[in-house]
């Protein structure tokens, strides 16, 4: 899809590796631009042993690596050797680094005004926050949706399980922007820079929460904003500790659920919100499914157009049979011989091939890179690694 268009990544962490994952799984080619290793500031993921966290080879497979500090005359004037024959910038810096490095987009697009610059930072590259220190958890507080997540109604707000902010505020936004400012670069030949913020990301997740609040409905914590407090999108324990989520929005799904578990009566409350969010009724389901476990559950319900799901474990997820036959999730052996599951990007292309499922070593492309493309031979490679260049 996207093979014969580069992108250098600059960025570590969660957010922009993950961005440029996605791309490299669609044909990209991402050439990570890292410090070298003396300098002991790259990628954190890469400080961690990959027998504890392996992170680091699931974020960056298929990808290179070549090895430059940036903060030496000759180490910029090689990235911008590089820069020349890219398509894509990728960097998470905070605001105002790049140009401390001398790399900032006004110097970028002068090497290369087709240039694409991607900028992924926790507020904006504009703004009272711009330079303030984050993470998710951060980002998700600024944007009010730590506030509404909470175990129970009124309750106390819960950390996510999940980056959430890194994610969907950041890397997803991210990858829409590099696609749609190449898309405009066939049509007008110019480069863009495009600013990508964590916070603003994770406010446009908070769209119905916004848009209730906006027209004077109570937003509470703890309940979604698109069934508020109906019974009929719930999630209910059941006689093993397990539990089930029941998503039954519409008419038709409510209907078969009250017919299946032999409550008709219940039918006539749909449309009626006090109806369906009275507590009666939802103790009266809640001891429902507490008389059978999840799975004696699944089995009545079976065949059943209902929308109710398991709430799965991780380790049920990895032996799901939907999940299996997708082939969503493939394994690597790491030297140590642990395997760890790879997750592949979610969206099925034809005719795209498998996905590469190596990590780069640190600097791996450094030598080969230079001397293909910047002509540079052994001896001056050699010379450029005494002096701490790459």
């Amino acid at each position: 899809m996207l093979r014969g268009l580069r992108l250098l990544d600059l960025s570590s962490r969660l957010p922009g590796p993950l961005c440029s994952l996605i791309l490299s799984d669609l044909g990209m080619e991402v050439i990570r631009v890292e410090p070298p290793a003396r300098l002991n500031k790259g990628d954190f993921f890469r400080e961690i042993p990959e027998k504890d966290t392996p992170y680091f080879p699931m974020l960056n497979r298929g990808k290179k690596s070549v090895t430059l500090n940036l903060k030496t005359a000759k180490g910029k004037e090689l990235f911008f050797g590089l820069v020349e024959r890219a398509d894509v910038v990728l960097e998470g810096f905070r605001p105002g680094v790049m140009d401390r490095l001398g790399i900032g987009w006004d110097r970028l697009r002068e090497v290369n005004p087709r240039l694409i610059m991607a900028s992924i930072s926790g507020y904006g590259q504009e703004g009272v926050y711009r330079l303030v220190a984050g993470h998710d958890l951060n980002y998700l507080a600024f944007a009010g949706i730590l506030g509404l997540n909470a175990a129970l109604e009124g309750g106390a707000p819960v950390r996510p399980p999940i980056q959430i902010a890194d994610v969907a505020g950041g890397a997803y936004p991210a990858v829409i922007g590099i696609l749609a400012a190449l898309h405009a670069r066939d049509r007008t030949g110019k480069g863009r820079w495009i600013d990508v913020s964590m916070l603003d990301g994770s406010l446009f997740l908070m769209g119905l929460a916004f848009f209730d609040w906006g027209i004077g409905k109570e937003v509470k914590r703890g309940i979604p904003p698109i069934a508020r407090c109906a019974v009929n999108y719930h999630v209910y324990e059941t006689k093993d500790g397990r539990y089930l989520a029941l998503g039954a929005l519409e008419e038709n799904f409510w209907r078969q659920f009250c017919e299946t578990v032999g409550h008709p009566e219940w039918i006539s409350r749909y449309g009626d919100e006090m109806a369906m969010c009275a507590p009666d009724l939802l103790d009266e389901i809640r001891r429902l499914f507490l008389s059978r476990t999840r799975d004696e559950w699944m089995e009545i319900f079976k065949g059943r157009d209902v929308c109710l799901s398991p709430v799965l474990s991780l380790d049920e997820v990895m032996t799901d049979r939907h999940v299996r036959s997708r082939g969503v999730i493939t394994w690597r052996f790491l030297p140590n011989g642990k395997k760890i599951p790879q997750i592949r990007f979610p969206v099925w292309v034809s005719g795209s091939g498998t996905q590469a499922l190596e990590a780069p070593a640190l600097g791996q492309h450094t030598g080969q890179l230079f001397m293909d493309e910047l002509k540079l031979s052994s001896s001056e490679i050699e010379t450029l690694k005494r002096e701490g260049v790459i």
